[in-house]
C-alpha cells in the first residue's frame, strides 16, 4: 500500500549525533576564541538544567498522552495536532542535541581550570545539563515514534518506515 498523502521520515540517528557534534566542537572553539580575547567562560546556575528537565517532562508526558490516544483511537487526534507533537518531537531531538553539544562543551573548557571554585560550579552544572538534554532527546525520539499512526491493514509497522508501508526508508 502506497501512502496517500505526504510522509515524514523519522529523524535519524546521524542527524541528531552530527547536530551534538557539531555544537561541540563549535562552541568549544568559540570559547577558546573568547577566553583568548580575555574573556570569561559563562556560569550557568540551577536554572540551566532546570529548565532542561522541565521541557524534557512535558515533551516525554505529551509523547505518553499521544501514545495512549493514538493506541485507543487515532481519530480522536485532530491531523493538524498530530503534525505539530510530531514537528515538536523531532525539534526537541535536535534541540536537545544542539544544547547537549553547548553545555558539553562549556564542561570541557571548564575542565582546564579545575579545581578553581567557578570552574567546579560551571563543571557541575554542565555535568547536570549533559544528561538532561540526552533525555530530552529521547523524549523527542519518543514523542516523534508516538505520532507514528498505525497501517490500516496491518502492514509493516517498524519504526524504519515512516508510513508503516514497507518502503525502504531510503
Amino acid at each position: 500500500m502506497t501512502p496517500s498523502g505526504p510522509t515524514i521520515r523519522p529523524t535519524g540517528t546521524a542527524q541528531v549525533l552530527g547536530a551534538a557534534l557539531g555544537a561541540l566542537f563549535v562552541v568549544r572553539l568559540g570559547l577558546a576564541w573568547w577566553q583568548g580575547q580575555g574573556g570569561s567562560l559563562p556560569i550557568p546556575s540551577y536554572p540551566a538544567w532546570a529548565s532542561i528537565v522541565l521541557i524534557t517532562v512535558g515533551i516525554a508526558w505529551l509523547a505518553h498522552t499521544t501514545r495512549r490516544l493514538i493506541a485507543r483511537d487515532r481519530t480522536l487526534l485532530d491531523p493538524e495536532q498530530a503534525v505539530t507533537r510530531l514537528l515538536l518531537g523531532k525539534t526537541s531531538q535536535v534541540g536537545g542535541a544542539l544544547l547537549f553539544g553547548t553545555y558539553g562543551a562549556l564542561a570541557w573548557a571548564a575542565a582546564g581550570a579545575l579545581p578553581a571554585p567557578l570552574a567546579i560550579e560551571r563543571v557541575i552544572h554542565a555535568g547536570i545539563a549533559v544528561p538532561a538534554c540526552v533525555a530530552w532527546v529521547v523524549a523527542g525520539r519518543a514523542l516523534e515514534a508516538a505520532c507514528r499512526v498505525p497501517d490500516d491493514e496491518g502492514g509493516d509497522d517498524s519504526p524504519d518506515t515512516p508510513s508503516g508501508d514497507g518502503a525502504s526508508p531510503n
